[in-house]
């Protein structure tokens, strides 16, 4: 595992682009309309390094997308870089007090991608839902999408990267089977293979383009509509 962490690292540091991210928080819609919050945990994934635009930003996208019939807060405390473990122990504290509507949690590709253990990322992952399910009846669940089709990777970790990201999705979508009115977001199956195509990611060859953006929203909306519905009765 130090040999795959060295590799990484190497890919990391190649002589590529680097982008910051940025807050992806907003409000969207009129004033008049009832309030819905959606909170946003996780790494980069949510912060959208590489994009020209923030609006272009799967979670803004959402929260557009909401704004037609509610008055939307997207609350993000996601932090490029994080692991299941960050999550935990910084994103989820400051999230409790505020009681969303719902909470999207996007987080898992670096626990991958730097060799933590997979039992490790699940019980991470667990209690990351369970103290969310304290001040929220729905939690959404990315999962981890095909790590073998970042081209920033060596090719030698394509293969092995393949198999960690399904895996890991797998834990996403066990835990959202143990628990009620947490959802696995079928983002895999709903993009197709988009992304096996490497123009579908920035320059710096790690991060998604706002097409990947656009993909990853119209995915999850179906679900985050599916789980208002059955939490709180809302009707878009």
């Amino acid at each position: 595992m130090l040999g795959l962490t060295a590799e990484v690292f190497y890919a990391g540091f190649r002589d590529l682009p680097t982008f910051g991210g940025v807050d992806a928080s907003g409000t969207f819609g009129d004033c008049d309309l009832p309030p819905l919050r959606i909170s946003v945990l996780g790494d980069s994934s949510c912060t959208g390094p590489g994009l020209d635009d923030p609006n272009d930003i799967w979670v803004r996208r959402i929260g557009a997308h909401f704004g037609r019939w509610f008055r939307t807060t997207v609350d993000s405390v996601a932090v490029g870089g994080s692991r299941a473990h960050d999550v935990l122990r910084d994103q989820v504290p400051m999230i409790l007090p505020t009681r969303p509507h719902a909470a999207l949690v996007s987080v898992g590709s670096n626990d991958m991608l730097y060799g933590v253990p997979l039992r490790t990322f699940e019980r991470n992952l667990e209690a990351i839902v369970t103290e969310l399910l304290t001040c929220t009846p729905a939690v959404l669940l990315s999962g981890v999408g095909d790590l073998g089709t970042i081209p920033r990777l060596p090719l030698v970790l394509t293969r092995m990267m393949r198999r960690r990201g399904r895996l890991a999705d797998g834990v996403h979508r066990s835990i959202a089977a143990r628990f009620a009115g947490v959802v696995k977001v079928p983002i895999r199956e709903r993009c197709g293979d988009a992304f096996l195509d490497p123009a579908i990611y920035s320059p710096d060859l790690l991060h998604v383009n706002a097409e990947g953006h656009r993909l990853w929203a119209a995915a999850a909306i179906p679900s985050i509509e599916a789980a208002l519905r059955e939490s709180w009765g809302m009707q878009p």
